[in-house]
């Protein structure tokens, strides 16, 4: 009876601790767990850390398009053009900003130069106020096509198809138009007449044109350097508007910019800008495509915007 109860002790003490076996798949278990724990978690902040990169990415190219589109749905109809730069991928987008529209009264298009003519007053509280004092304020009728307003623009010729407006004047009590609404009067030098009618008599008071240029890695905006007849010529100080550093207004939109071919990653190179066909019969779509970079994060922004090609 002793010894029974002396081994129901023994085999009680052993049922209290681990073989060396069990301690040692223990172990193991435990190391597959605590890997598999880490790499998960170690996943987790990695996709968390790349998905805030592409955000800031996104919402910064996503902010320069949407401040561009915002200035190309203000455009001049058949104003805007696109031209490649350079071999190397550097590429602007050009447009005449509108300050405002009306309906014209009296200008000049077969007769005699006027320097100034009536035109129905301008929207009150427009979303641009039009200078009183029209320095770089030009006055625009039916620009039929891109080349010729900027042609226009450069040479300035009396039968032109806009005008260099040196002030417009509003008349409160217009006293041969009682019963139709204020007139305006533009002034404008030297004296000349436009090229031909509007169909709707639209007149359009615009000011200097503006490019976005995808220079290297930059999408610069340039303005008030004046009219060019040609978009690629080296018409300016520096060889064409990406190197032009004179100009007053040059401002960086954002960075980061990698739409040239990429062999590493076999990304093919991107046009940033294309424009469809513009007539006076129908609009077009202005395609904006930005490839964003940083470290290894991509991301692809596409955007289209609606150009007003009948005036």
């Amino acid at each position: 009876m002793k010894k029974l109860l002396m081994h129901g002790d023994h085999t009680k003490n052993q049922s209290l601790g681990f073989t060396l076996i069990e301690l040692v798949i223990t172990i193991v278990i435990s190391s597959i767990i605590a890997v598999g724990t880490v790499s998960y978690i170690g996943r987790s902040v990695e996709g968390i850390a790349s998905a805030s990169a592409r955000n800031k990415l996104a919402t910064a190219g996503r902010t320069a398009i949407d401040g561009l589109a915002l200035e190309l749905h203000n455009a001049l109809p058949n104003s805007i053009r696109v031209a490649d730069i350079t071999s190397g991928g550097r590429e602007c987008i050009e447009f005449v900003p509108v300050l405002g529209a009306t309906t014209y009264i009296s200008p000049s298009f077969g007769g005699s130069n006027l320097s100034s003519f009536r035109v129905v007053d301008f929207i009150e509280n427009a979303l641009v106020t039009i200078p009183a004092d029209a320095n770089g304020v030009f006055g625009v009728i039916y620009p039929r096509n891109t080349a010729r307003l900027y042609l226009d623009g450069e040479n300035t010729p009396v039968r032109s198809t806009l005008h260099s407006i040196t002030s417009i004047v509003d008349i409160t009590n217009p006293p041969s138009a009682a019963s139709i609404e204020n007139l305006t009067t533009i002034n404008i030098s030297p004296a000349g007449r436009y090229r031909r009618r509007s169909p709707k008599e639209r007149f359009f008071v615009v000011s200097q044109p503006v490019s976005f240029c995808v220079v290297g890695d930059k999408l610069y905006r340039y303005s008030n350097y004046g009219f060019l007849e040609n978009q690629t010529v080296s018409e300016l100080p520096g060889g064409g508007l990406p190197n032009y550093t004179s100009a007053p207004d040059k401002t960086l939109i954002t960075d980061s910019i990698n739409n040239s071919a990429i062999p590493a990653d076999s990304l093919p190179k991107l046009a940033a800008f294309t424009v469809g066909n513009q007539n006076l019969a129908r609009n077009s779509l202005v395609a904006i495509q930005l490839r964003i970079r940083t470290g290894s994060e991509t991301v692809l922004l596409k955007h289209e915007v609606l150009s007003r090609s009948v005036p």
